[in-house]
């Protein structure tokens, strides 16, 4: 079962850490995670999952997939040239979810390790160009959408500049509360006719329609290579794998799956 609400009232996660600032609670552990084996909720917030879909496939679709499938829906047609920036377990799965709607994808990062994972993964193009101005310049005008899942903030203008005219810059990925701030000129949006988006997990209808969708695509969205599988491990580690995770040291493994 899962969990997952968007509301007009605030938002309310399971898990939340002080990063998130005015949403955020004081974590009362290093991490702010519940992580309760057993959770007692509103029915209606209640999803079954399809009896065919893998709870190592299933788990991080609950949270990453559905933070990335939100801005999928609302912005990607066929044909729409997508970016993903930051390519990890949200840019997997961002990857994958464009593709199934009829995108042509292009992953960034900020070397080339990653080139032939995201490729392999369904990737059109790779570019190895962020945080470097001049790169990002390069692509000046080539994307409909760039979905950004990095959780460090960044230049918005280097990304608003690889927008074609009327593109969306979609922010999904949340740096620390001490590092939230952004500027970007009103000029080149108005005459541009640009849009910074922001997004956050889906909702109980759309978390529906996208387990279905990977139930369809199952040889889509349960086969990886083994750097991109989610690595089953347990719960008795939790602590050695949120500081590998906290402090990039996950270089063959991006999702985790905790059993008990």
């Amino acid at each position: 079962m899962l969990f997952s609400t968007s509301c007009t009232e605030g938002y309310q996660g399971t898990y939340l850490g002080n990063a998130a600032g005015c949403w955020g609670k004081d974590p009362s552990n290093e991490f702010g995670g519940c992580f309760s084996k057993v959770m007692r909720i509103e029915a209606k917030f209640a999803i079954k999952l399809p009896e065919n879909l893998p709870s190592e496939v299933a788990t991080p679709l609950i949270c990453g997939g559905g933070t990335v499938f939100e801005p999928v829906v609302d912005y990607v047609t066929n044909g729409t040239r997508v970016a993903i920036s930051s390519v990890g377990g949200l840019g997997t799965a961002a990857i994958k979810f464009a593709k199934s709607f009829g995108a042509h994808v292009t992953a960034l990062s900020r070397s080339e390790d990653k080139r032939s994972k995201c490729l392999a993964v369904g990737a059109d193009d790779f570019y190895s160009c962020l945080g470097n101005a001049d790169k990002m310049s390069e692509l000046a005008g080539k994307f409909d959408l760039i979905i950004d899942t990095s959780p460090k903030n960044a230049d918005v203008a280097a990304f608003m500049g690889m927008l074609k005219f009327n593109g969306t810059y979609c922010r999904v990925g949340i740096p620390e509360a001490n590092d939230m701030d952004f500027k970007f000129a009103y000029i080149p949006l108005i005459f541009t006719q640009k849009k910074i988006a922001g997004s956050i997990v889906t909702g109980t209808r759309r978390m529906h329609r996208m387990l279905d969708m990977c139930c369809t695509e199952l040889k889509t969205y349960a086969n990886d290579s083994e750097e991109w599988n989610s690595k089953i491990v347990k719960f008795d580690s939790i602590n050695e794998i949120m500081d590998s995770l906290q402090n990039g040291k996950n270089t063959n493994n991006y999702r985790y799956v905790f059993t008990w």
